[in-house]
């Protein structure tokens, strides 16, 4: 069943395309569409307290960004790729390495003797003036810490400063902020439990909501709509694509589907595959198929949608391991499985056979693949 929702458009006034797709247990066939070859850059957080910078043609190790906040615990790339916003393991330091040069911007933290305050979620604009920070602070009294309430904070990068605090939107305080920006930095996106709102980034003002979770319940009985925004690296700016699940309310059922959202135009097209299952997706290059990793104990398999037909294509048992991360090689032909350990273990996309398993010498706290073509930026 596929939908979509626009400001312009009727919901359920698209034609149903078509039944549940059926699991086929076979190895799919390799999309021909991607010819180059894999030719990105992998970065490697590490225990060992550096990054390793990793060859994607060969996947070897040619450099290594030595990290002032200790473990990278969290590596968060900016909007054009060239810099990574690195967060230590106590969430207290944010240090910005330039990846070009391979060297340290500087760093930063809220924090003073007298009180800690950690950085639970960092958002930074895309063109780098300031960050979204949500923080909690932790005061250490004689017999007891005194937490502060969830607060998001709007931090100058070039200042150096906290310069505004952010109401919560609909005076909704929580422990995890749902945030986006528009990709020119103008908005920002907050995600609450049944809207979109958008703010004007500089003044930091609503100016407009998405009332998507009502047009959702409107469209056909369908119930609401339940997806994250991933920052897929493969993705055009201002689209996110990825799995949905909603219930079904006459059977009481859990579906699930692939969104694919245009933030900008404020426009949803969907469509459902059949029943909910523990699975990720990960877009390949070319954007015609998706792959995705069920990763129960015991029960590990690739799965492979055709986006292009809406379907699920396949899913294949491999031996996996307890804790896996998954990607997609820039060139389409590889999936890597990655994080934790030391070990980075490639599979083919054609038949899902075991290629390689290359050694790093230190175990991983973060994967992050950089294509050498960006998508939306025209190399």
């Amino acid at each position: 069943m596929s939908r979509r929702i626009s400001p312009s458009r009727a919901p359920g006034a698209t034609a149903v395309l078509g039944g549940l797709a059926v699991l086929l247990i076979l190895a799919p066939q390799k999309s021909s569409a991607q010819k180059h070859a894999a030719d990105g850059t992998i970065y490697v957080g590490t225990y060992a307290k550096n990054i390793l910078v990793v060859d994607e043609a060969t996947l070897t190790v040619r450099d290594t960004i030595p990290s002032a906040v200790g473990i990278p615990y969290a590596m968060i790339p900016s909007f054009d790729k060239k810099k990574f916003y690195v967060l230590d393991p106590h969430l207290e330091s944010v240090e910005i390495i330039d990846l070009a040069s391979k060297k340290s911007r500087g760093v930063f933290t809220l924090s003073t003797p007298a009180m800690k305050v950690r950085i639970g979620g960092i958002n930074v604009d895309p063109k780098e003036r300031f960050a979204v920070l949500l923080v909690k602070t932790y005061a250490k009294k004689l017999d007891r810490y005194e937490i502060g309430k969830p607060t998001l904070l709007k931090y100058d990068l070039e200042k150096r400063m906290v310069t505004d605090t952010i109401p919560w939107p609909k005076g909704e305080e929580r422990e995890f902020a749902s945030i986006l920006f528009s990709p020119n930095g103008a908005l920002l996106y907050f995600f609450t439990t049944d809207d979109i709102l958008i703010y004007d980034s500089k003044t930091l003002k609503e100016v407009d909501r998405w009332e998507l979770s009502r047009t959702q319940m409107e469209d056909a009985g369908m119930g609401r709509l339940n997806f994250g925004f991933p920052n897929d690296i493969y993705e055009e700016p201002g689209f996110y694509t990825g799995l949905f699940r909603a219930t079904d309310p006459v059977n009481r059922r859990t579906m699930m589907g692939v969104a694919r959202v245009d933030l900008v135009n404020k426009s949803v097209d969907y469509y459902q595959l059949g029943p909910s299952a523990p699975v990720s997706f990960r877009l390949a290059p070319d954007k015609k198929r998706a792959y995705g990793l069920q990763s129960e104990v015991g029960n590990y398999h690739f799965w492979t949608f055709d986006l292009e037909n809406r379907r699920v294509l396949g899913k294949i048992e491999f031996k996996g391991r307890s804790r896996m991360g998954l990607s997609v090689s820039s060139n389409g032909e590889s999936l890597y499985i990655h994080t934790a350990g030391n070990t980075i273990d490639v599979y083919d996309t054609a038949t899902f056979g075991h290629v390689r398993t290359v050694e790093l010498g230190a175990d991983m706290t973060n994967f992050v693949l950089i294509p050498a073509r960006l998508p939306g930026s025209g190399n």
